[in-house]
């Protein structure tokens, strides 16, 4: 895989997989107030991407090839 398909892939697939993380876990809090459930989808989807794109900026910028 090139860099480029990398970075597209990196910019696409964290936030993706960190709503994807964030609704699975707000789901059962799906008929409750609003609010909450804000604050904690906001909260997941956040600390997935602060975390996951430096992650993965690393790994492909750690690629040589």
């Amino acid at each position: 895989m090139n860099r480029a398909l990398k970075l597209v892939a990196t910019v696409i697939g964290v936030p993706a997989l960190s709503a994807l993380a964030a609704s699975l876990v707000c789901w059962p809090i799906h008929d409750g107030p609003l609010g909450p459930q804000l604050l904690i989808f906001g909260l997941i989807l956040s600390t997935g991407i602060s975390a996951g794109l430096p992650a993965c900026f690393t790994w492909i910028s750690s690629d040589k090839t």
